[in-house]
């Protein structure tokens, strides 16, 4: 490990940054030194101008993606290096749309389709619970209480814990799959060892091959499972505080979001067209 390399992981873990937004950052770094196969303590600001505006213009990555590059390069030069950087470059909005919403139809199809059971159950508490893919992937067998119906999120987005309520079916799931599998460390663990996490790869490899025997609307991916939760919640009546506690968003706007995906819920709009008559 090069020093710098060493260094930048002391100031993610001095300033108590999540692992994941860890690896990501250095990610950053790393792609950005193989791009001008140089240092990246040797890279200029004019060269940061041109590697953002590659990834702008010839990438076309998204928005959201430039700029968690950007936010890990600039912690290294500033927090690392010491030195702080401007950006100066617009990068592309692309316009937001909206996420494709599964019906609870499609959601059970889509799952009995998953041709492996241990990843069937997998999908069904991801969709029973709104974690996170990634939350989900770190639960261990000590994160579930089931006298009090919760799960504990460890180091969460942010880094934060919190508690997440379990429904009965979903702990009456969580029962019959460790009578199947007994899981000792991990929850949903890897075929490696019980002590090693299901990679993302895997659940989403699966998921896709049951989109695909179900035949979905395109544009379906494995985090369509979380918005069918917070919709399918909201359309039952959970409370939008309680919402954002389950699905962990920091600030309540995110997930008032899903009210716009929602045009039908509440809607005290007149039929201001009724009873008229075209002649």
């Amino acid at each position: 490990m090069t020093p710098l390399r060493q260094a930048m992981i002391d100031e993610c873990r001095l300033r108590g940054l999540a692992k994941r937004t860890e690896e990501t950052y250095l990610y950053a770094v790393e792609q950005l030194s193989r791009h001008y196969h140089q240092r990246p303590d040797t890279i200029t600001e004019e060269q940061l101008e041109r590697y953002f505006r590659y990834l702008t213009l010839e990438k076309q990555l998204a928005r959201s993606t430039i700029h968690v590059q950007l936010n890990g390069i600039c912690f290294f030069f500033k927090t690392v290096l010491h030195k702080e950087i401007t950006i100066t470059k617009p990068l592309s909005r692309r316009p937001v749309k909206a996420p494709v919403i599964l019906k609870p139809t499609e959601v059970q199809l889509v799952i009995s389709l998953c041709p492996d059971i241990k990843h069937r159950f997998m999908l069904m508490t991801y969709y029973g619970t709104g974690l996170r893919l990634m939350e989900l992937i770190h639960t261990k067998v000590t994160d579930i209480d089931g006298q009090r119906s919760t799960l504990k999120v460890v180091a969460g987005k942010g880094n934060k814990d919190r508690y997440v309520v379990l429904s009965p079916a979903v702990l009456n799931l969580l029962r019959e799959y460790w009578l199947l599998y007994r899981p000792r460390d991990y929850l949903f663990y890897s075929g490696r060892g019980m002590d090693i996490p299901m990679s993302n790869s895997c659940i989403t490899k699966q998921f896709k091959l049951a989109v695909r025997a179900a035949g979905v609307p395109s544009g379906c991916s494995i985090h369509s499972l979380r918005h069918a939760y917070a919709t399918h919640q909201l359309i039952a009546g959970m409370p939008l505080y309680e919402l954002q506690n389950q699905l962990g968003h920091t600030d309540i706007k995110t997930t008032q979001r899903y009210l716009h995906w929602l045009p039908e819920m509440g809607s005290g709009a007149r039929d201001l067209l009724a009873g008229w008559v075209v002649s």
